[in-house]
């Protein structure tokens, strides 16, 4: 031990660079104990499934588990209850750290409005097309007497014809009324009778 110490009284500068590396060693040691405990390594919470519960319902239940939660976006879905939780991210079960901020869509009070198109004098086709994708369940269709076979003559909501630029709930079903192509067969059998009876007049 003797011959220890007289070694670095006779090296003072092995001493200062041995002490400058313990004390470097020690201070990596603290730093990385330290990020440990910041980031609390290995400890991290399950995210719970609060779909259909209430934003505050849902807010109380992450409160348990050590999580955040914040309202980002809303969206209409009929089958839903009003304020309900419709999505949420990080999805449920999933592992994250705790104090995290789970971000929710709720359903909205109101259905959203959208515009409703002009799709008179289209194919049926077309125009049920354009109506779903707006948003707009897929309307009624009735067929009427008309020599345009499969055109859209007529779109009616609540048994009005809808005027160009109404905005109505995207959950609103609308009715089109649809040629079926027999009004000119219909009149050509009309003038056909005209003149079997002119004939049989005749004779």
């Amino acid at each position: 031990m003797k011959k220890i110490i007289l070694f670095f009284k006779n090296h003072p500068i092995l001493k200062h660079l041995i002490f400058i590396g313990l004390v470097f060693v020690a201070l990596v040691c603290i730093v990385l104990h330290g990020l440990d405990i910041y980031t609390r390594h290995g400890e991290s919470v399950t995210v719970p499934d609060v779909k259909r519960m209430q934003a505050e319902d849902a807010k109380a239940l992450f409160s348990r588990y050590r999580l955040r939660s914040e309202v980002i976006d809303s969206v209409y879905v009929d089958n839903i209850p009003r304020g309900a939780v419709v999505e949420q991210i990080p999805r449920e079960n999933s592992s994250v750290k705790e104090n995290r901020i789970v971000f929710l869509t709720i359903n909205s009070n109101l259905p959203r409005k959208v515009t409703v198109p002009d799709v008179r004098d289209m194919s049926y086709r077309q125009a049920v097309a354009i109506l779903e994708g707006i948003g707009l369940s897929q309307p009624e269709i009735e067929y009427v007497a008309s020599e345009y076979k499969d055109l859209v003559l007529d779109v009616v909501y609540n048994g009005v014809s809808v005027e160009k630029g109404l905005k109505l709930p995207v959950s609103s079903r609308l009715k089109l009324f649809v040629g079926n192509g027999t009004a000119e067969i219909i009149e050509d059998s009309i003038i056909m009778s005209e003149d079997s009876v002119g004939e049989e007049w005749m004779e």
